[in-house]
């Protein structure tokens, strides 16, 4: 039973069923271990350049549709591009600032999975606040509100199993802080929850109803991190993410059984504030407990430019 499920799922995937960079059967392209350390506490008001390069690599996708494991190795790499200003401007104690991310990835995949051979992902920009001053019980406590809005301008093909574009909009608010508990001990986190409209143009396959259709569902995911300064500017930290799909996939016709995505992930983290301008970041996580996800590697490059 369990090869012929395995046989299924290839001979769907091969008919074009669209995927994610992050390799996620129908969730869009979303922030697994981009950031992690200091996330909350940004230096203060100003332009900032980050560019991250995130290579990701899996042997099999988990528990796909409440069934088997299918045995296809997946990668890909991502190179994001954000910029970040922070104004000078107040709104509820707070600093307003504004948000974009452009993202390229390139795509590779086991026979008999198809990859789009194009490289532009879908542009995400969203307002913030930031609190720079705040504090929790006593502790200075740095925390951003920001929603993001992810726009359809990836290259996708219904044709293609894997596509750097989501062929949706996506809305996503989330809210990150750093607590510093001593000067050197402390713990950042970022809290999403996403949520998806509908890809209208999708290959028909037992993965998806046979539907032409497919809304991902509503996800919950964050990012955390416990991080410590062992010396002046260079921070250590265990850092990593989980996704958990809240609802399930909705078809045109109807909703898609056992279809919701889930992963943790945890791994070593290092932060170095090369300059009071200039920050570097590495950090390597390993995926478990997937469910209709690879289950991987995920290695971050970080580098932070402010103006």
């Amino acid at each position: 039973m369990r090869n012929a499920f395995a046989v299924l799922l290839l001979a769907a995937l091969a008919f074009g069923l669209a995927v994610t960079p992050a390799l996620a059967i129908n969730q869009p392209p979303l922030n697994l271990g981009l950031t992690d350390i200091l996330d909350g506490a940004l230096p203060g008001p100003g332009t900032y350049l980050t560019e991250y390069i995130q290579p990701y690599s899996a042997n099999k996708i988990k528990k796909v549709l409440g069934g088997g494991d299918l045995d296809a190795g997946v990668a890909n790499t991502l190179a994001m591009t954000q910029f970040v200003h922070v104004y000078k401007n107040e709104l509820l104690g707070g600093n307003l600032g504004v948000d974009l991310l452009i993202p390229v990835v390139t795509i590779s995949a086991d026979s008999p999975l198809s990859t789009n051979p194009g490289w532009f992902g879908d542009i995400t920009v969203g307002p913030f606040i930031q609190w720079f001053d705040t504090k929790l019980f006593g502790m200075p406590y740095f925390q951003r509100l920001e929603l993001d809005f992810s726009l359809p301008t990836g290259e996708y093909d219904k044709r293609y199993a894997l596509n750097p574009g989501s062929n949706h909009w996506v809305i996503e608010p989330y809210y990150a802080f750093t607590l510093f508990m001593t000067p050197q001990l402390s713990t950042s986190w970022r809290i999403h929850y996403t949520y998806s409209t509908e890809n209208d143009d999708v290959q028909p396959s037992p993965l998806n109803n046979f539907s032409t259709s497919v809304t991902p569902g509503q996800a919950f995911h964050f990012n955390y991190s416990l991080e410590y300064e062992f010396f002046k500017n260079f921070r250590g930290a265990v850092a990593g993410y989980y996704l958990k799909q809240i609802t399930e996939d909705d078809t045109g016709n109807g909703n898609l059984s056992n279809s919701k995505e889930q992963v943790f992930a945890i791994g070593p983290a290092v932060s170095w504030a090369a300059s009071p301008n200039f920050f570097l970041g590495l950090k390597s996580q390993w995926e478990s407990s997937a469910e209709n996800r690879p289950e991987g590697n995920r290695t971050t490059f970080r580098m932070t430019y402010k103006f």
